[in-house]
């Protein structure tokens, strides 16, 4: 197990503004992250839709976590490529009616090249499920993320 430099726990900070009804620029961590809607929904198109920002995150997450988890095995990534489709119920963001679970499943399609064995990647999958902080979190929610590994040996 990594030993953790400073606290365990943390607050993160960010602020944003809001230039107009659908446009967000948030500063976090001195990096700027825009998101807009798209022109159908009012927006001007000049960045991803705040929903799209949160998927792309899970990305994000899976890749960073899937490789330190790898890494702590010793288990090799040569390179991860990820392909999703989730599944959003938009009634909650139409003002319809409440929505419990907004993604009622998300599908990852993952390409890994690596020299693991199938009992060694099993581990690394295990380990990621724990350890992989949005995905617990869209898991929490109730959400079911698929997840399909396909590995391809170095």
């Amino acid at each position: 197990m990594p030993e953790i430099a400073g606290p365990l726990n943390v607050k993160m900070k960010l602020s944003a503004t809001c230039p107009n009804s659908t446009r967000t620029d948030t500063v976090v961590a001195g990096h700027e992250v825009i998101t807009d809607e798209p022109e159908e929904r009012g927006g001007t198109n000049l960045a991803a839709a705040p929903i799209q920002t949160f998927m792309a995150s899970l990305l994000g997450c899976t890749n960073v976590i899937t490789n330190k988890c790898a890494r702590d095995l010793g288990v090799n990534i040569t390179s991860m490529e990820i392909e999703m489709e989730a599944e959003l119920d938009r009634r909650g963001m139409f003002l319809v009616e409440p929505v419990a679970v907004p993604f009622p499943s998300i599908t990852l399609n993952i390409d890994v090249k690596t020299d693991a064995t199938d009992d060694q990647w099993e581990k690394v999958v295990d380990y990621l499920h724990k350890f992989c902080p949005i995905a617990v979190v869209i898991r929490a929610s109730g959400t079911t993320i698929h997840e399909n590994w396909n590995l391809i040996r170095d």
